[in-house]
């Protein structure tokens, strides 16, 4: 039971285990505000080993820059002037993803989230 993989050796955390899989069920975010230790990034992992999926955990700060979160340019596209990223292993490309302190992020990382957030889509 996915739940019970989720709560495993957890301590009153069947609430936001419960809401994570209603999040991912419903194809929703979900955001975790708490102190450091509360099993936030834990339960994370713990989907994407559920689900299966690829995970993506990155910790932003004010000097986190774009290829840090949606992957390097490519350098071998900009020879044939293309603008591409190598996405693989970062964000545009997981199936779970925690960006913890979020509201730490630049506004350049903020404003690049909002298309993926909303829209699901990277360009």
């Amino acid at each position: 039971e996915a739940l019970a993989l989720l709560t495993e050796g957890l301590v009153e955390r069947t609430v936001e285990a419960k809401l994570l899989l209603l999040a991912a069920l419903g194809g929703e975010h979900l955001l975790f505000i708490g102190p450091p230790g509360t099993a936030k990034s834990l339960l994370a992992r713990r989907l994407a080993e559920v689900c299966d999926g690829q995970y993506y955990e990155r910790l932003l700060t004010r000097f986190t820059v774009l290829e840090e979160v949606f992957g390097p340019l490519s350098l071998k596209a900009l020879e044939q002037d293309e603008l591409r990223r190598k996405v693989q292993g970062f964000l545009p490309e997981a199936t779970v993803a925690f960006l913890d302190e979020i509201f730490k992020a630049n506004s350049s990382i903020l404003n690049s989230l909002l298309t993926i957030l909303n829209e699901r889509m990277f360009q």
